[in-house]
């Protein structure tokens, strides 16, 4: 099994980080004000409450571990941190840092388990992008996930090697 003995300082931080920069990606993706605050909610909520997969209970629950330990004691989660204000170029960075742990997962953890923290992430990523209803007027024709939203977990489930 896999552990966070097993990664880097800086690989396990990314790991870590993953699911906060995919779900900023899902948050930007579509910015609508009266849902940033459920999708950043959901996001927190998902971190430590999505399923831990069978394939990875010692990666990924390892992670939720950490996530918990944080928000007992209250600590803040490392922010995201771009190079540049521009849109594109930051939805850019969130898919290469996204890539970026699929690729060490990938290359440490087995199979299974990569599929399984990669699965996991993707889970995290649903959540916050269903966490509310965008679109429409007065709730009417408004949808739960946006089309802009979809592109962006298609990107994921491509750049993560999960996409048929």
């Amino acid at each position: 099994m896999t552990t966070k003995d097993d990664f880097t300082a800086e690989e396990w931080a990314q790991l870590e980080n993953a699911p906060i920069y995919a779900g900023m990606g899902i948050i930007t993706a579509d910015p609508a004000v009266t849902i940033i605050f459920k999708e950043s909610a959901a996001l927190a909520k998902a971190m430590v409450q999505n399923p831990v997969p069978e394939s990875a209970p010692d990666l990924v629950g390892g992670i939720v571990a950490e996530y918990q330990k944080k928000a007992e004691n209250k600590e803040k989660f490392e922010e995201p941190h771009f190079d540049t204000k521009d849109p594109e170029e930051i939805m850019q960075q969130i898919y290469d840092y996204v890539a970026g742990a699929g690729a060490i997962v990938d290359e440490k953890a087995t199979a299974e388990e990569a599929q399984g923290y990669k699965e996991w992430l993707m889970g995290v990523s649903q959540a916050v992008a269903e966490a509310g209803k965008e679109g429409g007027f007065l709730g009417i024709g408004a949808v739960r996930v946006s089309d802009q939203e979809k592109v962006v977990l298609a990107n994921y489930n491509k750049t993560l090697g999960l996409a048929e």
